[in-house]
């Protein structure tokens, strides 16, 4: 019953989130508005930490499953992203880890600093939760594999989305059919996203202390983001709306997708470069983290949430409690002001 009353809270503030989100004119998701909510209910005390912590702690445990649909869907945009997709993915994978390295050195340099991260048969076209069951045993078979190898290449996320890519085109089943069941993964990404709001509440004084390292870490992120895709579209010779497509690569995907349409650019392409983005990043992290030398737990966190969004925080909650609530609070912060950057960096192609 414990367990039913925190969801309950949590889906009340998700609720209150996307109210928000319908009545304020701001390209702002109500994920990140249920965070906000949520993180103001516990800093005032108005919710108290074990009125939510367990149920929270789960929802934000199992995040990275909830992403498998989305990462899934790929399979729908590859027509419109076939005729750009080199440039597209060496752009994706060359930005992600500058805005990585930027944010993530940035905010170390500060830090060190100031004190001296088929069609198949009727049943599976029918079944209700065919597209969760399949996701879930995907994710469960990168876990085996992380888990007996040990590489960052068997990452969980990446190779649940490539196993249930394969399983789908060798069953013939569209990806409308497996979505009829993985969206009831995908319902739980809002509620898990204002969760989120946990684990930074939990770092609240670090991060008073370190706010000036925060602010430079993701500020210097999210510019390091528009002027590496300003610099690679010159050089590929990319169009203003091929361009503009790019520029909110690496925020979440609501927001991007309004950035996109506003500034006039491919907006399907948007929303596959930004799931290619956080895959990417949460693959890689461990690696570039490493050799960049990035070894503070707040760089860390502030560098996957810059550049690799809510994907890149999953990873970053493996990496520990202060590193995943460095990059929740780098989800909104850096979503905020690349709306504002994206405007003014458009003008210059």
């Amino acid at each position: 019953m414990k367990y039913l009353r925190q969801f309950c809270i949590i889906l009340l503030v998700s609720a209150l989130g996307e109210g928000l989100h319908i009545l304020l004119p701001l390209p702002v998701p109500a994920s990140v508005y249920g965070l906000v909510l949520m993180l103001g209910a516990l800093a005032s005390g108005i919710l108290k930490l074990e009125q939510v912590e367990e149920a929270a702690d789960f929802l934000v445990e199992i995040m990275p499953v909830m992403f498998v649909p989305a990462g899934v869907g790929l399979l729908e945009a590859w027509g419109d992203l076939q005729p750009i997709w080199l440039p597209v993915v060496l752009i994706t994978i060359l930005t992600t880890v500058i805005v990585m390295v930027v944010t993530g050195r940035s905010t170390q340099f500060v830090i060190r600093k100031d004190r001296g991260k088929i069609r198949m048969i009727n049943f599976i076209e029918n079944s209700l939760f065919f597209g969760a069951a399949l996701s879930l045993a995907g994710y469960e078979v990168g876990l085996l594999l992380k888990k007996k190898f040990k590489m960052a290449l068997f990452n969980p996320l990446l190779i649940a989305i490539l196993c249930v890519m394969g399983m789908l085109q060798l069953m013939q089943v569209d990806y409308k059919t497996y979505n009829a069941g993985g969206q009831y993964i995908s319902y739980l990404l809002t509620p898990a996203t204002v969760c989120l709001a946990v684990p930074l509440y939990r770092q609240l004084t670090l991060l008073r202390k370190n706010l000036k390292a925060v602010v430079i870490g993701i500020v210097s992120g999210v510019l390091a983001s528009m002027v590496s895709v300003l610099i690679f579209a010159k050089l590929f010779g990319l169009s203003h709306s091929e361009y503009v497509t790019l520029l909110p690569k690496s925020i979440t995907t609501a927001i991007g997708m309004g950035v996109s349409e506003e500034l006039g650019g491919l907006v399907t392409i948007t929303v596959a470069v930004i799931i290619i983005t956080g895959v990417l990043g949460n693959v890689i992290a461990e690696a570039v983290l490493k050799v960049a030398k990035i070894e503070e737990p707040i760089a860390k966190g502030l560098a996957l949430g810059t550049s690799a969004h809510a994907i890149g925080t999953s990873k970053a909650m493996e990496l520990g409690p202060v590193e995943g609530a460095m990059s929740s609070l780098a989800i909104a912060v850096a979503g905020l002001l690349t709306v504002i950057a994206a405007s003014v960096f458009a003008g210059f192609m």
